[in-house]
């Protein structure tokens, strides 16, 4: 039997990984799938192709779902994630109102870069136009 090392420890940052990493392997099972029953045979995909890439697929997944698993468990990855969960708790997240503020403030400077940008833009292609085409 497998022992998970530290249990009861990082619970959130782990499970996190593994549904992070789980739907990134579903993705690409499903396109080795995909890539796999690509062939048309008059007209149609052949009941062969799509049950070996079914299969094929599969093994992959559930393969990459217990390297997965192994690798939330090692020691030093486990000892990373609780590390990281920690830490996480100890952030002093912003309030509502504080945020609305923030939002403001960058969604203001973008705009205010934006114009300068563009009529810098403007300057310049003004005077390249008239160095250019003034002869």
């Amino acid at each position: 039997m497998v022992e998970i090392y530290k249990k009861g420890q990082g619970n959130v940052a782990r499970w996190t990984t593994i549904i992070a990493l789980g739907a990134l392997s579903a993705f690409g099972a499903f396109e080795l799938y995909d890539a796999m029953t690509a062939r048309e045979i008059g007209g149609a995909t052949s009941l062969g192709a799509r049950g070996w890439g079914l299969i094929v697929s599969g093994g992959v997944f559930l393969g990459c779902m217990a390297l997965i698993a192994w690798v939330c468990n090692i020691p030093r990855f486990a000892d990373y994630l609780i590390a990281s969960e920690l830490e996480l708790r100890k952030v002093s997240w912003p309030t509502k109102g504080e945020l609305k503020r923030q939002t403001i403030v960058v969604i203001f400077t973008l705009l205010l870069f934006s114009l300068v940008l563009f009529l810098a833009d403007a300057l310049f292609s003004w005077g390249f136009h008239k160095i250019y085409f003034s002869s």
